[in-house]
């Protein structure tokens, strides 16, 4: 039998696929590194090749699936031609009506034993977005639309809020739950931003999302 050679990344992310499927079927914590590398087919050396522990390899995983997210947020944030006030409207839209499909990717972690893997995307997400969110504070504080006075705090706090009150992968809202929650504090985030009461409002971020976006 020919012995078929794969290059690094490919063979790193077909564990990574792997992991994310038994992780959907069986939960992270019933899950060990046995059952992936006899799924896959390959030795136990070879997932240690890659990840030094089934932490590392849920870590690689977790940031896999924030990536796209990511290239999205970096794409919109520091696009010169944006205002702040669009966006946060484009946040908003982003993470509440999910017009690109990205809550999906984390449904999976909704499993009673992917407990760890959503501690892991919460800690990510602060550590990964916060520079970014950050950053168009600052950019909103120097328009004079945000009125902040920790740009960094207050990015934390937006993001703790969005990524754990009504995200899908901790409860199985539904879009409408998700979106009355939001409306619920939306005037707790107008304050937060320090703009006028109404700036918030849902229907207004919408519409400026659609103009600019095209969503």
């Amino acid at each position: 039998m020919v012995r078929v050679t794969k290059n690094a990344s490919e063979r790193r992310n077909e564990i990574l696929d792997t992991a994310e499927s038994l992780f959907s079927q069986k939960g992270y914590e019933k899950t060990s590194t046995t059952d992936i590398t006899k799924t896959l087919g390959v030795a136990q050396g070879t997932l240690y090749y890659y990840f030094k522990s089934k932490e590392a390899l849920a870590n690689a995983l977790i940031d896999r699936q924030l990536k796209v997210i990511k290239e999205h947020f970096i794409e919109v944030i520091y696009d010169e031609t944006l205002s702040a006030y669009e966006k946060i409207a484009w946040i908003f839209v982003y993470e509440l009506d999910d017009p690109t499909g990205h809550v999906e990717i984390f449904k999976y972690l909704q499993h009673d034993s992917n407990a760890i893997l959503r501690q892991i995307l919460h800690v990510q997400t602060i550590c990964q977005f916060t520079p970014i969110l950050a950053d168009l504070n600052i950019q909103g504080n120097e328009e004079g639309i945000f009125h902040i006075d920790n740009p960094t705090l207050v990015a934390e706090f937006f993001l703790s809020t969005i990524h754990h009150w009504v995200d899908s992968s901790l409860f199985k809202w539904n879009s409408q739950e998700r979106i009355a929650r939001i409306e619920a504090i939306q005037s707790t985030f107008e304050h937060l931003f320090g703009v006028p009461s109404g700036k918030f409002d849902l229907a207004l971020l919408r519409e400026t999302v659609k103009t600019k976006f095209n969503y």
